[in-house]
């Protein structure tokens, strides 16, 4: 029992200070557990459902809407915005934003550890996303995938 209260308190504090740092960072705190070294971009809107688990060292910087009983695991990056690259009378760096896009993640989803989630991607209810995998396009429902860029593996059986 007191193993249970020490990690709700442990939980609500890396919540706050994710919070302090993010004002636009929403979740349900039902069953909410962050582990260490997660960052959260400010310039973002994250929103997530309860049950949710957030391993070590895990980097959140793209507008997001993840469902409720969504894992991640450690080192899990949500990336969105990047660079235009096909100006080549300047430096890249000078060269501005793209257009930012949403990422959608259903209830029910694992992400494996390392896995990057590009912005604009949709992963639908019980997907499974392979360690390591980076995921460019959209991912079906019950579907596994892995790799870079992550392709599919099978479906999960019911």
């Amino acid at each position: 029992m007191i193993k249970i209260i020490i990690r709700k308190i442990i939980a609500r504090v890396r919540y706050l200070r994710l919070k302090f740092r993010s004002p636009n960072f929403i979740i349900d705190l039902n069953n909410f557990y962050c582990g260490t070294g997660c960052f959260v971009s400010p310039k973002n809107s994250i929103v997530i459902g309860s049950d949710f688990y957030m391993g070590i060292a895990c980097h959140l910087a793209s507008d997001a809407v993840i469902g409720s009983d969504v894992l991640f695991a450690s080192r899990v990056s949500l990336v969105g915005g990047d660079h235009k690259i096909d100006g080549i009378t300047g430096p890249i760096r000078a060269s501005g934003r793209g257009e930012f896009k949403t990422i959608t993640i259903e209830d029910n989803v694992w992400v494996g550890h390392g896995a990057i989630i590009m912005a604009g991607v949709y992963i639908s209810s019980g997907a499974v996303v392979a360690a390591g995998s980076v995921v460019t396009k959209d991912v079906s429902g019950n579907a596994v995938v892995g790799g870079n860029p992550a392709r599919l593996i099978r479906y999960r059986e019911v």
